[in-house]
């Protein structure tokens, strides 16, 4: 009968300055294993497997224990592959005063190649946060930049500090009526001029508008009408601001000076 597992006490393992280690763990029961939630399922990575049978494994995963079983925080998939080779796996055991899900963001390298779509599901399937929930329905029903969506979504925001939540699944949609209403004016926009605006789809357009919807002055029916009259001036940008600045000039162009206003 073969060991589930080996404890191997050493503290003076340091793999993250917030991170204090408990030791080691040679595991060669695998169903000791679990899988945390929001992890992405794994997919054969010849390359990986080719380098832990040549070299070994050059970088343990790493686990909290929960109760007789360890959550794989870091490393699912170098676990995967001792897993379907039934070989055995050394593991370095941690203890964090933090939360799991903020560990696995900072230790998972494997996140550095996720896509927006996987950190949606992260927040999705391991915090079950129903501004991802909400926003995904958005993303499945328009088909729109998933990222353009969860900026227009939280406005109010910075660029960074909205990144850096979505991603450690503790983002809100702070801004929900200006999202619903820049995809709705978009689409009216779409439908008024289809072939001037074949981009009122893309991230960078979307963007842009919602710079000039969320102005108090802003008037649709007016931009409309606008629109209408001037379609020659209307052009696709490589920046949101360009789209912006588009908008902008289309608004308040041989426009009474009561009803101008400074969109971008």
């Amino acid at each position: 009968m073969k060991n589930k597992k080996t404890l191997l006490k050493d503290n003076n393992i340091k793999i993250h300055p917030n991170v204090k280690t408990v030791g080691t763990v040679y595991i060669e029961d695998h169903s000791c294993l679990i899988k945390p939630k929001g992890q992405r399922d794994t997919v054969d990575n010849p390359d990986l497997s080719r380098s832990i049978i040549n070299y070994g494994m050059c970088t343990t995963p790493t686990v909290v224990e929960d109760g007789n079983k360890y959550i794989v925080i870091d490393g699912w998939h170098r676990a995967t592959h001792c897993i379907k080779n039934n070989t055995p796996l050394l593991c370095v055991i941690i203890e964090t005063e933090h939360p799991i899900e903020d560990i696995m963001v900072a230790l998972n390298t494997t996140m550095f190649n996720w896509k927006p779509k996987d950190f949606l599901n992260f927040g999705i399937s391991f915090h079950n946060n129903p501004d991802y929930i909400l926003l995904d329905k958005i993303y499945r029903e328009t088909g729109l930049s998933l990222v353009a969506l969860y900026e227009i979504f939280s406005f109010n925001k910075a660029f960074n500090k909205r990144k850096n939540l979505f991603e450690r699944g503790l983002w809100k949609m702070t801004t929900q009526e200006l999202g619903m209403k820049t995809i709705e004016y978009a689409t009216i926009l779409k439908q008024v001029a289809p072939r001037e605006f074949l981009f009122s789809e893309n991230a960078n357009f979307l963007r842009g508008f919602a710079v000039c919807v969320k102005k108090k002055s802003f008037d649709f029916e007016h931009l409309l009408s606008q629109v209408k009259r001037y379609k020659t001036m209307i052009h696709d940008g490589d920046k949101p601001r360009q789209h912006a600045k588009m908008i902008n000039e289309i608004y308040n162009l041989n426009t009474h000076e009561d009803k101008q206003a400074y969109l971008a």
